[in-house]
């Protein structure tokens, strides 16, 4: 249509009208054989169309008769079903009643019989544990059966007339007081077995708490008894660490107390009661310890001899970090160990810090079983303090006590430690440079592990005392004795090098016995676990609480690194010097003297030029310098061979400033002692592979020039 909606508006002529007319004609006879079509075939639609109908009056017919049947036979069926039903339902209502019923009833029996044979059991048989038996059988019975109606009228009798609850408490009542007095009396004879038989009935009659105060109060009263008996003992029969001993007793008696007897608790009172006994002894053990704690202070003046720690001098120490007066010697100084310190008893001190670690000691493995006892009934994984320990008095007296005067005098014991090693510590007689010295090592070195196995506060103090103390006076004992010549262009004096080189030493040793030291915590552990973190795993043991061993590996690390680390600066700082002001100035003349005369540098084609050339010159360098060497590393023979000494790896392990120079060195002596055949393969390439020679090819060449000429 829009093809001829165009036509007719570009039509230009008579023919293109006409084209258009005819198109429209087309159009029209196609619309009219399209709507002549329906009409042709009406006939058969009508013909569908009546037979539709006719189903249609069928199934109205049959819908009718469905409807009949159903209002005439289903209605009768449905009401059928449903009497059927609320019968069955009021059936079985009558059953569950009936259950009901009996159930009341054959409770109502039990618990007649059960007051029955409890009066029975209670009377002349006196049979406690069938009595206690019966009140058990009695409690499991609901208690609204025992306070209901029928339990009401049918209990009650001549014999018994009060109500059956009311009977059920008395007996509870009354055995409870029985067991308790027959208790106390079997403790009184010390019978263990009628003590556990007497022991096991009060939970039987629901009387926990009352088994398990009576329980702890018998064996609290043992555990004073032995406490109080010990602490009578005469003042001369007493001995050495009579307090560390009275309160290891202690804590002993305490644990084989809980390990013998919490299997008994829990089996009987379930898992867990056993805390409730715990916590009874540890109030015991507040009073008990804290009585040792006292006397200790009071017999041993704990708290005067904190005073005269607290404000002793180390005039020593203090003398040594001083710069040194005129006249004094610039070897190692020594002082005797008695001319300072005489105000305070240091052995007084020393057996003071010995019983305050004997205490600790004894503490810190019953803190352990403390906590692992409570940890089954915590279910954690890792030990935390518990409850018991974290609120007791005996753990504020033991930190008031001990813990901070133990601190204290650590700290003193180690620096004065420190100090007497100073003092005795003289330059060994008979040392050179010509010959070793033989002999343990020096005093100063061994205190470095008196006291390292202590907790987290020490071993800071310690590494305080070890940086400012220990390496302070070394390094100014080796500003006192720096090899510097007295005279310009003369050689230090010998005993001002052997004091200087003696004290690098002594830094070296302490600093490889403290990585020792701490080291040796892991190497045994390693050995029997594979775990990631050895070390960590190693002071689990000593330290299983929450995060301490973590705490503890941390600070051990920090104090090893950090005096590591002063003491490596000032051991390079010390090689270093010698370097300088020793050994290059007598390398220097010999290097000198035995070259003057010798032109070396020379190249290939000079060489021709040369074969004329005097032996007696090449021979004379030789000799001087083999003399003048042989002079400087003969002496060192006692110690290592010749080889072992020049060869610089074993000084130079560190990036030091000569290291490069000693390797040109040694490639250049390397080269002019080859042979031909040998220098050959290196020049084809047949040997070397795998060096990274510091020489380029002219150097290697110029070098190579020294053994030809």
């Amino acid at each position: 249509m829009a093809k001829i909606n165009d036509i007719f508006r570009s039509a230009s002529s008579e023919s293109d009208v006409r084209k258009a007319l005819d198109l429209l004609h087309e159009r029209e006879d196609s619309l009219m054989f399209k709507l002549d079509s329906p009409v042709k075939n009406s006939k058969d639609l009508n013909r569908d169309l009546d037979c539709l109908g006719g189903f249609r009056g069928d199934l109205d017919m049959k819908l009718i008769v469905a409807q009949n049947i159903q209002n005439t036979m289903l209605s009768s069926a449905v009401s059928t079903a449903e009497r059927l039903s609320a019968m069955i339902r009021a059936l079985e209502m009558e059953k569950a009643r009936v259950e009901a019923t009996l159930v009341v009833i054959e409770q109502v029996a039990e618990l007649k019989a059960c007051i029955a044979g409890l009066i029975g059991s209670m009377g002349a048989p006196q049979d406690w544990e069938a009595a206690a038996g019966y009140l058990m059988r009695a409690a499991d019975i609901p208690e609204e059966v025992i306070r209901g109606d029928f339990s009401l009228a049918v209990e009650p009798s001549m014999e018994m007339p009060e109500p059956p609850w009311t009977t059920i408490r008395r007996a509870r009542k009354s055995l409870c007081t029985i067991f308790l007095r027959e208790f106390n009396a079997t403790v009184e004879q010390v019978d263990g077995i009628k003590i556990a038989r007497f022991f096991k009935l009060f939970p039987i009659i629901g009387e926990d708490e009352v088994g398990l105060d009576a329980y702890a109060r018998y064996v609290c009263q043992g555990m004073t008894e032995a406490a109080g008996s010990a602490l009578k003992m005469p003042h001369r029969d007493r001995g050495g660490m009579f307090h560390a001993k009275a309160l290891t007793k202690l804590f002993e008696h305490i644990v084989q107390i809980i390990d013998s007897h919490s299997g008994l608790i829990e089996r009987h009172y379930g898992s867990g009661k056993v805390i409730k006994v715990i916590e009874r002894l540890q109030a015991e053990v507040d009073i008990q310890g804290g009585i040792i704690l006292d006397m200790w202070s009071d017999e041993k003046a704990a708290a005067s001899t904190m005073a005269h720690i607290k404000s002793y001098a180390f005039t020593f120490l203090l003398k040594s970090m001083m710069p040194a007066q005129k006249g004094l010697g610039l070897v190692l100084r020594g002082r005797g160990p008695n001319e300072v310190g005489l105000d305070l008893d240091v052995k007084k001190v020393e057996g003071l810090f010995a019983e305050m670690s004997a205490m600790m000691k004894s503490w810190s493995p019953y803190k352990r079983f403390i906590a692992s006892k409570c940890k089954g009934v915590l279910s954690q994984d890792t030990l935390s303090l518990p409850r018991v320990l974290h609120q007791c008095n005996l753990q504020t007296k033991i930190s008031e006590t001990l813990i901070e005067p133990y601190k204290t005098t650590a700290t003193f014991l180690f620096r004065k430690s420190v100090e007497k090693a100073f003092e005795i510590d003289t330059a060994p007689s008979n040392l050179s440079l010509s010959k070793p010295c033989k002999g343990s090592p020096p005093f100063i070195l061994q205190v470095v592990d008196d006291l390292i196995e202590v907790v987290v506060s020490i071993t800071m103090a310690v590494g305080r005392v070890l940086e400012s103390d220990f390496i302070g006076i070394i390094h100014r004992r080796m500003e006192e004795s720096y090899p510097k010549p007295l005279v310009q262009d003369r050689f230090p004096a010998e005993d001002r090098i052997i004091s200087f080189m003696v004290l690098i030493n002594t830094l070296d040793m302490a600093k490889e016995y403290l990585d020792r030291i701490i080291r040796s915590k892991v190497s045994s552990v390693t050995q029997r676990t594979d775990m990631a973190g050895p070390f960590l795993q190693t002071l689990k043991d000593p330290f299983p609480f929450d995060r301490d061993a973590e705490l503890v590996t941390n600070t051990l690390q920090s104090l090893n690194s950090g005096v590591s680390a002063k003491a490596t600066e000032l051991m390079n700082d010390g090689i270093r010097a010698l370097l300088d002001e020793v050994l290059w100035p007598r390398i220097r003349p010999i290097l000198i003297n035995s070259f003057q005369d010798a032109h070396y540098d020379v190249l290939e084609e000079e060489l021709l030029d040369e074969e004329e050339e005097d032996g007696e010159t090449v021979q004379r360098v030789s000799v001087r310098f083999e003399s003048e060497w042989l002079a400087l590393t003969r002496p060192t023979e006692a110690y290592h061979d010749a080889e072992n000494i020049c060869n610089f790896e074993a000084f130079a392990q560190a990036d030091y400033t000569f290291r490069e120079p000693f390797a040109w060195l040694k490639e250049i002596l390397v080269i002019a002692s080859m042979d031909d055949h040998e220098w050959d393969e290196l020049i084809s390439g047949q040997s070397g592979q795998g060096i990274d020679w510091l020489l380029s090819d002219e150097d290697m060449a110029k070098a190579r020039n020294i053994a030809r000429k």
